[in-house]
């Protein structure tokens, strides 16, 4: 493990993301990259910087792109990035879903609050050591067997091979709003975006945006926090 961990942090809300941004000076070892409120410019940034962190802790409830979908996106196109999610309001199905979607660790927002509190600590140091880290706000028995029931679930489907860029796109329609945001970030031509959309629009049967996205989530080839 590298001397320094550097660490992006993702909060819509000024007030929390600065807490956060004082949680994470205060553990020793780790270095601020950046603090981002907005989760599509953070996504942008990723794939054209040179500077990749080690960590993004970032918020579950967010507008435009949640903390779901962020580390669904993150995971395709970063996936040597850990992250870490926050939130007060998840309940333990959330947290499966979370660490299915790509997650290593999950965060109650109040271990934020309570200055004795060592959880982000631990959280950062465990996921640097390859491990997934669940806050004992959650039954971690209970999260480890929805975990294992998904993933079970998964594993009985038939689903059709998705190419990784194919990926990408079917979750990259259900959080922007048109192609060319999505061009943008694939650095791919319309035309090779659009290719791509009709080979999804086969794979799974379905005409338009709105019904590949549905078969995304109901496959759990997407990822969304649905609260």
């Amino acid at each position: 493990m590298d001397d320094i961990i550097s660490v992006t942090l993702v909060d819509d809300r000024i007030r929390d993301l600065e807490r956060l941004r004082h949680c994470v000076q205060n553990i020793k070892g780790c270095n601020i990259l950046n603090a981002y409120t907005q989760p599509k410019q953070l996504l942008e940034d990723l794939v054209t910087s040179k500077q990749i962190p080690h960590i993004i802790i970032t918020d579950c409830q967010m507008p435009e792109i949640d903390g779901m979908g962020l580390t669904r996106l993150v995971q395709l196109f970063l996936p040597q990035i850990k992250i870490i999610v926050v939130s007060g309001l998840l309940t333990e199905p959330d947290v499966a879903e979370l660490l299915d979607a790509g997650a290593a660790a999950v965060i109650a927002k109040g271990s934020l609050h309570n200055n004795n509190s060592t959880q982000l600590q631990k959280a950062i140091h465990t996921v640097m050591q390859q491990k997934i880290f669940i806050d004992p706000f959650w039954e971690k028995a209970l999260v480890k067997k929805l975990l294992n029931n998904l993933q079970h679930k998964k594993e009985q489907q038939t689903i059709p091979d998705f190419s990784e860029n194919e990926l990408k796109i079917l979750q990259l329609m259900a959080t922007h709003h048109d192609y060319k945001a999505i061009v943008g970030l694939l650095h791919l031509s319309s035309r090779t975006i659009e290719n791509y959309a009709l080979k999804i629009a086969q794979k799974t049967g379905e005409k338009n945006k709105l019904g590949m996205v549905l078969y995304g989530i109901k496959k759990n080839l997407i990822k969304l926090f649905r609260h």
